[in-house]
């Protein structure tokens, strides 16, 4: 291989191992084989074959730019206390005292803001790809970018486009407060969850100790809503969403039941972004119906129902983007 050149059709992958005293980011090739392995504690590369130094310094660069990849230290800052008399040494370890203040929060705020929870883990010969890296409202956007620039006369053309934009907008909104139920740990979140092989997908998913839910992100500023049984009704006209929500969650256990081997209870969720008002006096008991502005709140309400070890086993399958395709299809029927 050190005699010829790197494949010139072959894209290139990064994973991240982040782990205390480990930070290595891996290069794959779309092929399956691996071009090799940066330690960015230490900088040093290791080549699979030289050929491939090229590109691996090309493809982490990049990604390091998009990424900024750097893992928490592996132990807490300790404190450092200054040695002094009289006014001169209290002030000092004063100084000592807020700085280490400073770093622990600094430390602790990282730990939150970097979960090993949202590292991508998946080598492209895994024959699946990590659903963490999905930016929340991608598909909308991506369908938004697909349609016409509407003319000047066209309204239709820019009602549509604002429907897709603010469909984007709102699930970026929900993503935010999702992050804030995620961010202390226990819960998990993924976004733009493709599901089998129409464009199809999930808003969210939302793994935790409180259970599974399939979220449905619903921009309805400034309007009034009525939810029943079966009813949902925005500024007195109906829409499907309790029936859609069920049947995402319905779908949604089966898939995750096959890739987990045990029966996955999963609760549709719909969540609304800035309402006017909602009456929920009627609502049903299998829908949790909620604003983006209830959901920490909400979430910190639920009974457990998952141990920690569920969690991860869910979620570890939810985050493979196999899962979400029919078995049918997995085996090439």
């Amino acid at each position: 291989m050190t005699d010829q050149a790197v494949p010139p059709l072959l894209s290139a992958e990064v994973s991240w191992r982040c782990e205390p005293g480990v930070n290595e980011a891996y290069v794959w090739l779309s092929d399956g084989t691996i071009a090799g392995h940066r330690d960015l504690l230490t900088g040093t590369d290791h080549l699979a074959d030289p050929a491939y130094s090229d590109l691996l310094t090309r493809v982490l660069a990049d990604w390091l730019a998009r990424e900024g990849a750097s893992c928490p230290p592996a132990v807490e800052p300790l404190p450092w206390v200054p040695e002094g008399r009289g006014i001169l040494g209290w002030l000092g370890r004063r100084r000592a005292r807020r700085e280490y203040a400073r770093q622990l929060t600094a430390y602790r705020d990282h730990r939150l803001d970097h979960p090993a929870w949202k590292a991508p883990t998946d080598p492209p010969h895994a024959g699946w790809r990590d659903l963490v890296r999905n930016e929340a409202g991608q598909a909308l956007w991506e369908h938004a970018a697909t349609l016409p620039k509407p003319g000047l006369l066209d309204a239709a053309g820019r009602r549509e486009q604002r429907a897709w934009t603010t469909g984007a907008l709102g699930e970026e909104t929900v993503a935010k407060q999702l992050w804030q139920v995620a961010r202390p740990g226990a819960w998990r979140v993924l976004h733009s969850v493709p599901v089998g092989n129409r464009g199809s997908d999930l808003d969210h998913v939302l793994v935790g100790p409180g259970g599974v839910f399939t979220v449905n992100t619903k921009s309805h500023r400034g309007a009034n809503v009525w939810v029943g049984p079966n009813t949902f009704m925005v500024n007195g006209q109906r829409h499907p969403y309790l029936r859609n929500s069920r049947h995402e969650a319905a779908r949604a256990a089966k898939l995750l039941e096959a890739a987990v081997g045990t029966p996955v209870a999963v609760r549709p969720m719909v969540v609304l972004v800035d309402p006017r008002s909602v009456n929920r006096a009627k609502a049903p008991d299998d829908v949790a119906v909620v604003t983006r502005m209830e959901l920490v709140r909400w979430a910190s309400r639920l009974p457990t129902v998952l141990t920690p070890e569920q969690v991860d086993a869910v979620f570890a399958a939810a985050r493979r983007s196999t899962t979400w395709v029919t078995p049918e299809r997995r085996r090439g029927r």
